[in-house]
Formats: C-alpha cells, structure tokens, sequence
C-alpha cells in the first residue's frame, strides 16, 4: 500500500461515518472472497445438522440436494427415542438407518425409507 492509500484511509477513520464505511467494505470483500473460493459450500455446511440433532426451523436439516436431504423436517421424534424438542427428522420417503432417525407417527423399513405407521 502506497503512502497516498494510507494517508486515505487514515482519514476515512478519523470520522464514525468513516469507520462505519471501512467496516462495511471490509465485510464486504470477506464476503465476495468466501464466495468465490467456494465458501459457500462452507457457510451452508455450518447450517446442516445431522438427524435427531436439535433444530428450530426446517432449513437446518434441508441444507442440501440429494436424496439424503429429501423429505426431512424439523419435528418430534417418536416417543422411544428419549428426545425432547424439535428435532432433523425423516417423513414419509426420507432416508433412514433406524427409527429413531423418522419423524413421530414414522418408521424405518427394511428399505432404509421412512414409513407412516
């Protein structure tokens, strides 16, 4: 950085109107440089939460495509999983490795799907 950019800047921060807009252009090109090394793929990483794991709005359990993303809610679990609260959960088509991983009023079947009972 030459003399004559700091020399800016220097006064930029002299002023809370200033500072204000320095902070937000330094927020700014954080921003712009996450997304374009593919650091949104990061950012929606931080959101997703595995089953049975606690949530408060749907987007946290559907934070991908694919079909393990597919059909998943933010609801009970069955009573026997010991789990209170809200919960990433399967419906009816989700994927599932047991019962615990569908919704309440769901199942597991033998073809890893979640079922209504």
């Amino acid at each position: 950085m030459d003399g004559k950019t700091f020399d800016s800047l220097l006064k930029l921060t002299a002023t809370s109107t200033g500072r204000r807009r320095l902070l937000q252009a330094a927020g700014a090109a954080g921003i712009s440089s996450l997304l374009t090394r593919g650091g949104v793929g990061a950012l929606t990483d931080l959101a997703c939460q595995n089953r049975q794991t606690n949530c408060n709005r749907k987007r946290n359990c559907q934070c991908h495509s694919g079909d393990r993303f597919k059909n998943v809610a933010c609801a009970q679990l069955p009573g026997k999983c010991n789990r209170n609260g809200d919960r990433c959960c399967g419906k009816t088509g989700a994927t599932c490795d047991k019962d615990c991983d569908c919704c309440k009023n769901h199942r597991c079947n033998n073809n890893k799907k979640c079922v209504k009972k």
